[in-house]
Order: structure tokens, then sequence, then C-alpha cells
């Protein structure tokens, strides 16, 4: 059986992946926060682990930076270890457009990894060019 987060302890491993792959936009390091038979479900698209990879180096090929939000709601059910987050994306694309993007993000844990994540996404001053940004491929 693997070991049971607590709540800041999630927080932790959530705020250190963020930092890491998400504004960093760091493939290599994947591995060290979710299990090999991830899944992510954004917008409705369904997406494993080797598609997740390549969405953050897509990423990396057409934006310039990523800033997230302090969370602006963080839920945290331990015996079910999962974690609900609502943020704003801000995101500076090479092409020099800039945008957010609010999501609704819902984590399942195991142990110190992330097993799912079901996700949300709307792009704030009706930028619709920015919705893709969650779903990249």
């Amino acid at each position: 059986m693997t070991r049971q987060l607590s709540k800041s302890e999630a927080l932790t491993l959530l705020n250190a992946m963020y930092r890491d792959v998400v504004i960093g936009m760091d493939d290599t390091c994947i591995d060290r926060y979710f299990v090999p038979e991830y899944v992510q479900v954004t917008d409705g698209v369904r997406s494993d682990l080797a598609q997740f990879k390549h969405h953050i180096r897509m990423l990396r090929q057409e934006v310039q930076s990523i800033q997230i939000s302090p969370f602006t709601h963080y839920v945290y059910d331990e015996p079910l270890q999962t974690a609900t987050l609502r943020y704003t994306v801000d995101v500076a694309k090479k092409d020099r457009k800039r945008g957010q993007v609010e999501l609704i993000a819902i984590f399942e844990l195991d142990g110190d990894k992330i097993r799912r994540c079901y996700e949300l996404s709307c792009p704030l001053d009706h930028q619709t060019e920015f919705k893709e940004i969650a779903s990249l491929s």
C-alpha cells in the first residue's frame, strides 16, 4: 500500500510539479511526479504519459513563459487522495501574444506521484487562441 499524503504534503508536491514541469516546461523531470500509467483529461481530451510529455515539449516550442497565480482554491480530500485546484495561467507566446487561461484541475494522487488529472480550461478576455494551451499537442 502506498503512503498517503497529508494536505500540506500534497500541496508541496503539486507546487513542485507546477514549478518544474509547467512553469519550467521541463519534460525530463516528468517521471519524478507522475506514475507510468498517468492519464490526463483536459477539456474532454484524454492523453497518457507519453502524450503529456509531448504536450510539454510543444509548449516549449511555442511559449516564451508561463506564470501561474497562487491557487485561488485548494481543496484536499485526504481519504481519497484527491486535490482540487483553481488558478490562472499567464501565457506569453514566442510570437509576443499574451493571454490568460483559468483552470480547474482535479488530481488523483498515488503516494508521492500523480495518477490522474482532470482539467477544465477557459481562456479569459475571450482569447480563443489560448484555449489550446492546456491541451497543445
